[in-house]
């Protein structure tokens, strides 16, 4: 097995879950984000492939990302990192993170095997196929059969971009996940890469997408319940339909036990983000505003700006709820049919959004620039009379927008089991109504945060090289005293 020692592995593992707090994602792409920078730094060092693959596994390891790996896993990470540094040589610096991102996708395969997903995809994907009705203005017909398979990877999966675009590149480049590839093969793809770049874009940015994986998630439910039964690997549940309802019913009540861990996970991640990021920037700018501009500290003010925002979030994962006992059997009533290939399974119709009138569209859009001053104009007034500084309404309506944003996106993880349509009563609908704007703007600045946030980029551009180098270094040291010993001994 590839071995750390347990300090490096303490101080690396509590460095990187800072780091993590600062970068609301999920697991899977956080995981990704570290291979690729870990490759940034890596491959530009004179070292063979294989010191290098065992480098960024030790790393992985580290930060706990992945359990210990044997020493085998190497071979084909060290195939990948020869291969990237060998294209890198012969592509534009801009089209390297780009790159990069997809040598991640790759490596991490090697690190967590996904031997079934291509197959349950496959199947919803062939499933759906037929059962399918397009309405015209969703997806050109040529476009059909590739929309639709990149949108059952991102309903099963929760695929991103980089993870669909890996499928298509190496559908066109077989020669990447070849043991033996010959210099030719690379070269070609090589020089053909960046025109794959330009059609890549264009398959995983159609303006279709978001509404098809809307439309076809709680068609995916029986199929990630089917994913998970395979996991089982127990070959009694498919004796009869009575211990295939059994097992699938223990597996949905898995799954939900997971949902909930998750949510919370994911809960208190976007927690700590919000109040390290949130005291980071009162400390940097609405402090020393008070102090030395205003001549006065406004105590409450401060207080409510750290605290508000976190709790708000918390509030809003807690009251998420998931849904009951009837949505568990529509999810066993389909899987049953998927599996036995009897009864039909609902149509789904995949349409585009409504279209409005030149005059009914401009009303709408004018009545929602009303609602969207309305209400910041009402938070800002509150804010005022709460004798608020102005960058402290500043920040308490930057980090209210961000809050609402994420406290919608951990519930949003509740849709991978729901199969029926959520009812919402008058209260939740007035709600959403009203705080639209606000998560509107939430939505925009997350998409944005990565861009502004300096200590992020300090962490990743200025600290991360010379303190992974410590540690490589009291690992080589640790290393050298345990072999010291064994020769003592």
């Amino acid at each position: 097995m590839i071995e750390v020692s347990t300090a490096t592995r303490r101080i690396a593992g509590a460095y990187e879950r800072f780091r993590n707090t600062l970068e609301p994602e999920v697991e899977d792409i956080l995981r990704r984000s570290a291979i690729v920078r870990t490759l940034e730094r890596r491959l530009k060092q004179n070292r063979s492939a294989s010191l290098v693959a065992t480098a960024l596994i030790q790393e992985l390891m580290r930060a706990n990302y992945i359990a210990p790996m044997p020493v085998k896993t190497v071979i084909p990470v060290a195939r990948d990192v020869e291969r990237a540094r060998f294209i890198l040589d012969r592509l534009e610096p801009s089209y390297h993170e780009w790159f990069l991102s997809l040598v991640a996708v790759s490596v991490d395969g090697h690190l967590h095997p996904h031997d079934r997903r291509e197959v349950v995809t496959r199947l919803m994907y062939q499933d759906t196929f037929q059962r399918v009705e397009w309405l015209p203005g969703l997806v050109q017909e040529n476009e059909q059969a590739t929309q639709l398979f990149a949108a059952c990877y991102r309903v099963l999966f929760a695929a991103d971009d980089s993870e669909i675009t890996y499928t298509y590149f190496v559908s066109q480049f077989p020669a990447w996940v070849k043991e033996k590839s010959s210099e030719e093969e690379l070269i070609h793809l090589a020089v053909h890469l960046q025109a794959f770049y330009a059609t890549a874009r264009t398959l995983v940015e159609h303006p279709g997408r978001h509404r098809l994986l809307r439309l076809l998630k709680p068609a995916g439910v029986p199929y990630r319940i089917l994913h998970d039964l395979l996991d089982k690997g127990k070959s009694s549940m498919w004796e009869s339909e009575t211990a295939l309802e059994a097992t699938a019913h223990e597996a949905i009540v898995e799954r939900e036990k997971g949902i909930q861990t998750r949510m919370r996970k994911r809960t208190w991640h976007s927690i700590l983000f919000l109040f390290c990021t949130k005291t980071i920037l009162t400390g940097l700018l609405e402090y020393p505003y008070e102090l030395f501009v205003l001549r006065h500290v406004h105590w409450g003010a401060l207080g409510i700006n750290i605290v508000f925002h976190p709790l708000l979030l918390f509030l809003a994962a807690t009251f998420a709820t998931l849904p009951g006992a009837s949505n568990r059997e529509k999810i066993v009533e389909q899987l049953r049919r998927i599996v036995t290939g009897e009864g039909e399974l609902p149509t789904i119709v995949l349409a585009p959004p409504r279209h409005y009138g030149p005059i009914t569209w401009s009303g709408f859009a004018v009545l929602y620039t009303v609602l969207f001053l309305v209400i910041f104009w009402a938070l800002f007034s509150l804010l005022d009379f709460l004798e608020f500084s102005l960058v402290a309404m500043f920040l308490f309506i930057v980090f209210l927008g961000l809050g609402v944003f994420l406290a919608c996106r951990v519930r949003r993880a509740i849709d991978d089991i729901r199969i029926e349509t959520e009812r919402e009563g008058f209260f939740a609908t007035l709600f959403n109504f009203i705080g639209l704007p606000v998560l509107e703007f939430g939505r925009f600045l997350a998409q944005n945060i990565r861009q502004v946030n300096v200590v992020l980029f300090f962490m990743d551009r200025v600290l991360e090289a010379p303190f992974k180098l410590a540690i490589d270094v009291i690992e080589d040291w640790f290393s050298f005293v345990k072999d010291r010993k064994e020769e003592i001994g």
